[in-house]
């Protein structure tokens, strides 16, 4: 089993939802994220934050990220979220579950999805 690294309901306030209305207030959305640990052995080795992936910092840019920008759907925002994360640390993967509070019968929806890092663009010469 690969080991991983899970951020379990993280706090992110944004403006989401298709009506208008429902963007206008910030809302509570709950972020689950799972991540493979870069080097276990030499994290465990060493003792050094520098050797795995600092998830307080990871926590920090999701919340940043969900706060920058109306979206319409929790799509989006898991995308949005995926892609700051590849640009920020050197993730292969990750997994995210985003829970939304707004059908008053549910408890939340949720929408879950893994996320690959993008294959870097090469030039042709």
């Amino acid at each position: 089993m690969t080991p991983v690294l899970s951020l379990v309901d993280l706090e992110l306030s944004c403006h989401l939802g298709v009506p208008e209305e429902e963007r206008a207030q910030p809302q509570k959305i709950l972020c689950t994220a799972v991540f493979p640990v870069p080097n276990l052995k030499k994290a465990a080795q060493t003792d050094d934050l520098a050797d795995t992936l600092n998830y307080f910092a990871l926590s920090q840019l999701l919340q940043k990220t969900a706060r920058q920008k109306e979206r319409k759907l929790i799509e989006t925002l898991a995308t949005d979220l995926a892609q700051a994360s590849f640009a920020a640390f050197p993730l292969p993967w990750m997994d995210l579950e985003l829970k939304k509070f707004i059908l008053p019968e549910t408890r939340h929806i949720s929408f879950q999805a893994r996320f690959l890092r993008p294959k870097s663009k090469t030039r042709s010469r």
